[in-house]
């Protein structure tokens, strides 16, 4: 008989179970869950070592699965100016960010990099990117760089296309796109490839030990401070990024599970890659197109204000079909991949790819993701789960960028129906939702919130078909991300044999006001049964 190391009673659990099951008591036995029940049922689990924990009736649920982000690059930008815009943030023109650009150029050593994430331009009061020549007024001692909210473009001044080799006959990659100004020099302005595979790579690196020291913070602080107790890392792009989650770990530092995908073009039978201990490689990563609000998402029918003057703007796929099919294909053999679709002429792409690829090596269960999805139409939807595709939506989107759908990049109709999570649960898919850390802030509770209410930052309501009830928001982020990880098994609810991964609550979300999901706080985290994050203690 195993007997329990401690009975959690008097509380409020729920389980995320097949039944949606809810239970007064859990007993367990190391890192995992040897019972859920009443008390009185958890009796046989009661040994002379067994602890008892009276919770005062508060609430317990799984910790939270995030479902698509990005850990080590939310630990580097630890290091970088934070030039966001409210709600996020506090900049609101070019002035305000340029001021603190400014600021970090007089403290940061001459010649070394200024690295700034975040800036959003339609949130300027200018409604624009800053210029080459703008950055250039900061510092003429300092490459600067600054980072689009959404990851996608970027800005960099004179020193910083110099010190990287690009000047103004450096052609456009294939799928990106170096903004030049009339006379032909250099805007300012990369987008797409040229930001991926000629910016990004090359930027200054830290050392292993900072990196590790970044990302156990982030884990601590961020994470586990927000109720997740697996982290993603959505888009590993080399070697070193998997190696330093690793070592993280090895080194005890690291306080939540992290799932790792890393790009198609690793190699996986590299000893690099692999999973120990709290971290597990997962599928691979592919991207198929940009962003909506860096108008370089690969549309089907053109951006409501036209772009550059352009009626007839679409935004543009990150690879040629051709390829895109080729690289599809591959992965599909390989196992799962995660693909980045924001615009559904990148769905139509990926969707004819992944069809083409299972005709010639069909398979089942194969749960490739499908990310962000945030335009697919409803025939798109119709295809999903003939072709293998399960969908991620970043339902934050809603309240971070709505109003400027609505008004600026999709117009009203399709901005209704952006994120259709509720479209996907109604023809049977598992869905998640995700916030994409860094492009927003980890809080769950607000992308539970917004998958309930569907207001904007504005305070709009923005597509009310799309809202889903409160159960399936929470099992969007608990155990529908597990299943898409293949890890259902393991975690994403609290049943007998899993990992003892919960969250204690200071309201009941299945009870409180809808508008006041975003409010709840997590009181305490536990992982494998031990408490790693505790409301009001450093």
């Amino acid at each position: 008989m195993t007997f329990a190391d401690q009975i959690i009673h008097n509380a409020v659990i729920l389980t995320m179970d097949a039944r949606n099951s809810e239970a007064s008591a859990m007993a367990l036995a190391g890192d995992r869950i040897l019972g859920v029940g009443s008390r009185e049922e958890l009796q046989r689990f009661v040994g002379p070592q067994t602890r008892q924990r009276d919770m005062a009736g508060q609430t317990i649920m799984p910790g939270f699965c995030d479902a698509h982000g990005h850990i080590l690059l939310t630990a580097d930008m630890l290091d970088w100016e934070n030039l966001n815009s409210p709600p996020i943030g506090v900049c609101r023109s070019l002035d305000d960010c340029l001021a603190r650009l400014r600021e970090r150029a007089e403290r940061t050593p001459e010649g070394e990099w200024v690295l700034a994430y975040g800036f959003d331009d339609t949130l300027m009061a200018e409604k624009r990117f800053p210029t080459r020549e703008e950055l250039d007024a900061i510092s003429c001692g300092h490459p600067v760089f600054v980072q689009h909210i959404s990851i996608h473009p970027g800005v960099l001044n004179s020193a910083g296309f110099a010190a990287l080799g690009i000047d103004e006959h450096t052609p456009d990659p294939e799928g990106g796109i170096i903004r030049h100004h009339a006379d032909g020099s250099l805007h300012g302005v990369v987008e797409e490839r040229a930001l991926f595979d000629l910016v990004s790579p090359r930027l200054p690196v830290f050392s292993r030990d900072h990196k590790v020291q970044n990302v156990a913070r982030v884990s601590r602080e961020v994470y586990a401070a927000r109720g997740i107790t697996t982290a993603l890392d959505a888009g590993v792009l080399d070697y070193d990024g998997a190696e330093v989650l690793q070592e993280t770990d090895d080194r005890g530092l690291l306080a939540v599970r992290v799932h790792y995908n890393p790009y198609y073009y690793l190699d996986g039978d590299d000893p690099r890659l692999q999973s120990r201990g709290k971290v597990k490689r997962g599928g691979v990563k592919i991207m198929s197109d940009g962003s909506i609000q860096g108008f370089t998402a690969y549309l089907s029918r053109p951006y409501h204000t036209p772009f550059r003057g352009d009626a007839d703007y679409r935004g543009y796929p990150a690879y040629p079909c051709e390829e895109l099919f080729a690289i599809i294909e591959a992965a599909h053999r390989k196992g799962q991949f995660l693909i980045h679709t924001n615009g559904d002429g990148a769905v139509d792409d990926a969707l004819d790819a992944l069809e083409a690829a299972q005709a010639k090596y069909p398979r089942t269960d194969c749960r490739h993701t499908l990310v962000h999805a945030q335009t697919i139409r409803d025939d798109q939807l119709d295809r999903l789960a003939g072709a293998g595709f399960t969908p991620t939506f970043f339902v934050p989107h809603v309240y971070y960028w709505g109003d400027r759908h609505r008004d600026i990049f999709l117009g009203p109709e399709r901005a209704a129906r952006m994120d259709p999570i509720r479209s996907a649960m109604d023809r049977g898919h598992v869905c998640t939702s995700h916030c994409d850390t860094p492009i927003t802030p980890v809080l769950p509770f607000l992308s539970i919130w917004v998958c309930v209410n569907r207001l904007t930052s504005g305070g709009s309501l923005l597509g009310v078909e799309e809202r889903i009830p409160v159960l399936e928001a929470l099992r969007a982020h608990t155990i529908n991300a597990a299943w898409q990880h293949f890890e259902e098994d393991e975690k994403g609810s609290l049943e007998p044999g899993k990992l003892a991964d919960f969250i204690v609550l200071d309201a009941n979300p299945l009870t409180c006001p809808p508008e006041a999901l975003k409010d709840i706080q997590v009181l305490e985290t536990v992982l494998g049964g031990e408490t790693i994050y505790q409301h009001g203690q450093a």
